[in-house]
């Protein structure tokens, strides 16, 4: 018989639960999910399904044609005909693995003023957070490796007055505060332009990094005096903030990417994909993304018997004596895949990183 538990009347504590955790943007994630589409130039649907089965035993090498400059010459003849060979090379990606998982006990909610659906839904959002900052963090890494090492024209774009300027002890293209203007996302297409990577461009940077251009959006409309699509301005879901990365005493630090110039692609193991169910335990794939993740996820699922009474630091709960548990994993296995650049020392790469200076 279910009855009223006394320490409910004793206690008169709300069953309303509210969480004191705290969420940020993860706009890296989400400016590399937007570039994926693109990356169809070089990822073919075939690709595409050998990589979310592919076992980490394999790779998947992709042809590609090197850059190369022919030989043309002035005179004509059998003799001076060039033979202008073609050299050819392959190129395999990374696998990455990001794992975590949770157990929830039914019977510890029994006295606990805790709602045991908010707690789940608490565990599981908190969880997929810290799942999407790993993921992150290797998206940042493979940025940072295939950044821009070179970037001509900058003098162009910057008018004369050095505004815009290329360090290449850091390999960063730098702003200076009077070029973060109306005009800054005009320049920075016009400059990827005249290093032929013309494309779809967006901006991933720190947190209200672009602050103060998102704020000049909302002042024109439709019909007022400025016609910010010549202006150049990014439509706002082309610009993305991250609590990843860092301003430091800088306006803004963060990446300009053409679309498909990185891309991540799931993998999903065997079992998973063939969805194994045996004594209890369940392997899957999630039918939608998974919430801050922004994948489809490998999940496992495990319900087992067990005593309990360990997790409560305080007394003997007779109610985890003999109880059971299901006990989920969750793993992220993706691809980071990439154009290639047959020399990304020499020759201008589609990833640049910015720093918007203060001064």
């Amino acid at each position: 018989m279910a009855n009223l538990d006394a320490t409910q009347w004793l206690d008169l504590q709300s069953t309303n639960t509210t969480s004191d955790s705290r969420y940020a943007e993860l706009g890296v994630l989400d400016a590399v999910k937007a570039s994926t589409p693109a990356t169809s130039e070089y990822i073919r649907p075939s690709d595409a399904a050998n990589l979310s089965s592919m076992s980490n035993l394999r790779d998947l090498q992709l042809p590609v044609i090197k850059e190369y400059t022919p030989t043309v010459v002035t005179t004509p003849g059998f003799s001076m005909i060039p033979s202008n060979l073609q050299e050819t090379d392959q190129y395999t990606f990374v696998a990455y693995d990001v794992f975590s998982g949770m157990r929830h006990y039914p019977a510890s909610f029994r006295n606990n003023a805790v709602d045991e659906q908010f707690a789940i839904k608490e565990n599981m959002r908190r969880i997929s957070y810290e799942m999407g900052k790993t993921v992150e963090s290797i998206l940042l890494s493979n940025l940072s490796s295939r950044k821009s090492q070179v970037l001509a024209n900058t003098t162009q774009v910057s008018f004369g007055t050095g505004t815009y300027s290329f360090n290449t002890g850091t390999d960063t293209l730098e702003i200076n505060k009077a070029a973060q203007d109306e005009t800054m996302f005009y320049s920075l297409e016009g400059l990827m332009a005249s290093n032929e990577l013309g494309g779809n461009y967006r901006i991933v940077t720190n947190r209200a990094g672009l602050a103060r251009q998102k704020a000049e959006i909302a002042k024109y409309g439709m019909y007022n005096s400025k016609n910010i699509e010549n202006l150049g301005f990014f439509d706002p879901s082309r610009m993305h903030e991250s609590a990843s990365i860092s301003a430091g005493s800088d306006i803004f630090n963060g990446y300009l990417l053409r679309d498909g110039s990185i891309g991540v692609y799931e993998n999903f193991p065997y079992d998973f994909a063939m969805g194994t169910n045996f004594a209890g335990k369940t392997w899957s794939v999630s039918d939608t993304e998974i919430e801050n993740v922004k994948m489809r996820c490998n999940i496992y699922v495990n319900n087992e018997a067990t005593d309990a009474t360990s997790i409560i630091t305080t007394g003997n709960d007779i109610n985890l004596k003999m109880t059971h548990f299901q006990e989920t994993a969750i793993w992220a296995r993706f691809y980071v895949v990439y154009r290639y650049n047959s020399s990304i020392g020499t020759r201008a790469q589609d990833i640049v990183k910015i720093q918007g200076l203060a001064s």
